[in-house]
């Protein structure tokens, strides 16, 4: 691909060998205390070696106070200034330009994550859920000296500039919206007090670092679903900081209803290309664009004057070598983001230290996860074209083995077909392309409408064999269940059968909440119905209450705690939560109860072939990121 993208560009005195910038993204890859680790280097290295022109540190903490996360990077003290060394010297090597985000956490940071008690613009408690306490001005001066250091240590270590970060609800964003700031001081009130925070820190950064030294910031274009900033606010604000010596502006968005943060699967290209516009037209420094960009719309924004350098974030976590697979016109090898938002719930999880891809199993493992040629190949038989044995096959067949998949219906894809199709969920196809596109260009044998058993297993006689053959559905015991007039809800998606229009949904997890999200959009009157007490709890914490407030809206019942009483032919007969007997009623019943493994082939198989895995839903049904995961790893060590 050719065009502006790949131009040289230059912010102050750093030249970017393109125009393709990795925004910061925080990844919890750090040790306890905030020093890099290897995973954080692994994982900076593979983007730089991937192509991009700047790589932009995540959001690092500059003070105990403002440390937002566990295994957030730290950067509050000069014991940190050596492995920042290290991870810039990764960098570097690849002729790639490193940045740092320097941040604090105000509101957001957790006293369980630090031991303090949060502070910020105004004593208004954010999504973190605890209660602020109003920073008097001494301690706003002492903030501002924190940046200052921060961004000296930074400098120390060899990065080429900074990004304050004054977005996404953060502290600086704190005293720059008018939603969570209060004051009456001079810290508030108008654009200009709001922001002198803000004006504050360039002013001591600066003076840390030197005026040629690159520093940036990032700030919001707009915050959504609130009365906060606007984009003719934030306009004045971005004229305000290019006059108090900023090289550069990062344009994002905020607030409970910014397309950025909505965490809807839905793909809508530059959620957000007006508000980097309305930035550029505020000011003559450059403009860095972000959100959802594709190359084609990437490429379309510099050549309007829109925007002057293109961020990639999730799609670059979803394949390291984004920017060199598009620069080679490659772009049906990218791994693609399928925008599940299960990379920034992973944030939030105590569970776990790192986020994670669904889409892509060497996340964050880039260097544990190389694809190594097999010593000895093998004549290798797939049995089952869902994700994980898609992904099974191309690993294998990467590292050198004669793969062979075997599908038993008339297309690949399992349960990914079915997932794409309700409202919303359409960019999970491209997962399915990208794993079917691969399997051919790497010679994968791939046969469709091809059942497998023991007997053909052993007649094909192979070296070793990968399970997996995925789900069936569960069938509650529920009187009448057997009626004709109770149909799967994969065969009401995929439109394999007619649907009246009454119809009552038993199951009221993912599948059959999505499935009456579908219904209602054709008009259909539907009514969920579950055991358990909530609605969709297997939905990703992000998205869940969006997703249960869309079916509302769409006029869905949702009936929780009930007991099923029996199946008849005016429809469900229940008893709800409060003991009333009543009668759902349904000219069509749709069953979304769950699923169990189909382990009847790995049962069959498994003392017979000398080389036996059994992966993805067929262990147990799970979700598309346990899928690639288990593939993957399974394809690397066949």
């Amino acid at each position: 691909m050719s065009g502006r993208l790949w131009e040289p560009f230059r912010i102050g005195r750093m030249e970017l060998k393109n125009r393709v910038v990795m925004p910061p993204m925080v990844t919890r890859y750090a040790a306890d205390d905030g020093f890099v680790t290897e995973r954080t280097k692994n994982y900076y290295e593979a983007r730089a070696r991937g192509g991009a022109g700047l790589i932009i540190v995540e959001a690092t903490y500059v003070h105990r106070q403002g440390w937002a996360f566990p295994n957030q990077l730290g950067i509050s003290d000069d014991k940190f200034i050596s492995g920042m060394r290290e991870l810039v010297d990764a960098v570097h090597k690849h002729g790639a330009k490193i940045g740092i985000q320097i941040h604090h956490g105000g509101r957001e940071a957790k006293s369980t994550v630090n031991g303090l008690q949060p502070v910020s613009a105004s004593p208004l408690p954010g999504l973190a859920g605890e209660t602020p306490r109003e920073m008097a001005v001494e301690e706003i001066a002492e903030t501002v000296a924190y940046f200052a250091d921060a961004a000296f240590r930074a400098k120390t270590a060899g990065f080429d500039g900074v990004e304050i970060h004054g977005a996404h609800g953060y502290l600086v964003d704190q005293f720059l919206s008018p939603n969570s700031n209060k004051r009456k001081d001079e810290y508030g009130g108008n654009v200009h007090n709001r922001a002198r925070f803000l004006l504050e820190i360039i002013a001591d950064v600066k003076e840390a670092v030197g005026d040629d030294y690159p520093v940036w910031c990032r700030m919001d274009g707009k915050e959504y679903g609130v009365e906060g900033i606007t984009l003719e606010g934030a306009q004045k604000t971005a004229r305000l900081v290019q006059e108090a010596g900023l090289m550069a502006i990062h344009v994002s968005a905020w607030g409970p209803e910014s397309p950025v943060n909505r965490t809807t699967p839905t793909f809508t290209p530059v959620v957000i290309e007006d508000l980097a516009e309305g930035i550029k037209k505020a000011v003559s420094i450059p403009v860095i664009a972000v959100g959802r960009i594709t190359p084609e719309d990437g490429e379309r924004l510099l050549k309007e004057g829109k925007a002057d350098l293109i961020a990639i974030g999730k799609a670059m976590l979803a394949d390291a070598e984004w920017t060199n697979k598009v620069a080679a016109d490659k772009t049906d090898d990218i791994t693609p983001c399928i925008i599940c938002n299960g990379c920034r719930d992973d944030l939030r999880d105590p569970k776990l230290v790192g986020i994670r891809c669904s889409a892509n199993a060497t996340l964050g493992r880039e260097k544990e996860s190389e694809i190594v040629p097999a010593a000895k190949p093998k004549k290798i038989l797939v049995v089952g074209g869902g994700p994980a044995g898609m992904e099974a096959a191309r690993v294998a067949a990467l590292r050198g083995h004669q793969v062979t998949l075997w599908e038993k219906e008339s297309r690949l894809g399992g349960q990914l077909v079915q997932a794409a199709i309700p409202p919303h969920k359409d960019r999970i196809a491209p997962l399915a392309k990208y794993l079917e596109t691969q399997l051919q260009k790497l010679g994968v044998k791939i046969q469709l409408g091809k059942e497998a058993s023991a007997t053909t297993v052993a007649e094909f006689n192979p070296d070793a064999a990968v399970v997996a053959t995925g789900i069936k559905p569960f069938l509650p015991d529920i009187p009448g269940l057997d009626k004709a007039r109770v149909i799967q809800a994969g065969d009401v998606l995929e439109g394999k059968v007619k649907v009246g229009d009454k119809v009552a949904i038993i199951g009221g997890e993912l599948v059959g909440c999505e499935t009456a999200e579908f219904l209602a959009d054709q008009g259909k009157q539907v009514t969920v119905m579950r055991r358990g007490s909530e609605m969709a709890t297997s939905v990703r914490p992000s998205n869940r209450a969006f997703f249960l407030s869309r079916l509302l809206d769409k006029g869905v019942t949702l009936l929780c705690e009930v007991r099923y009483d029996g199946i008849s032919p005016e429809g469900v007969i229940i008893t709800t939560r409060d003991g009333e007997e009543r009668t759902v009623e349904a000219d069509t019943v749709v069953l979304a109860a769950g699923s169990v493994p189909d382990t009847a082939l790995y049962d069959a198989i498994r003392d017979k072939v000398s080389e036996v895995y059994h992966i993805g839903d067929c262990v147990e049904p799970r979700t598309i990121l346990d899928a690639i995961s288990e593939g993957f790893h399974t394809g690397q060590k066949i």
